[in-house]
């Protein structure tokens, strides 16, 4: 991630950049990772409100971490390996999943 984490909250989502507010609707998430991988690829990040921007964080960012990944590596073929990582911002911890374009179709 070049861009700097507080820029990329004052920009409009897109075909390549996406909040969540948790991982509540994993259905969502895995839609939206595939969609980036079969395409430009994206960022996601998890602890955004999604029309507001309010940086609400995540509670047990390594749970969730874990969570996230495990939910990845079950719904997504072929495998797909984001790069995910905690981030801080004002004092929250949010999720950070940078997906690179695929060379190959991904489906859930």
């Amino acid at each position: 991630m070049n861009t700097p984490i507080s820029q990329l909250i004052t920009m409009p989502e897109g075909k390549t950049l996406e909040f969540k507010r948790d991982i509540s609707s994993p259905k969502n998430i895995i839609k939206t990772l595939v969609a980036f991988a079969n395409t430009a690829g994206g960022l996601l990040l998890i602890g955004v409100e999604d029309g507001t921007k309010g940086i609400i964080g995540v509670q047990d960012p390594l749970d969730e971490e874990e969570r996230l990944c495990s939910i990845i590596a079950d719904h997504i073929a072929p495998r797909l390996v984001p790069d995910v990582e905690l981030m801080t911002v004002e004092g929250k911890t949010l999720l950070g999943v940078e997906v690179y374009p695929s060379g190959s179709s991904q489906s859930t």
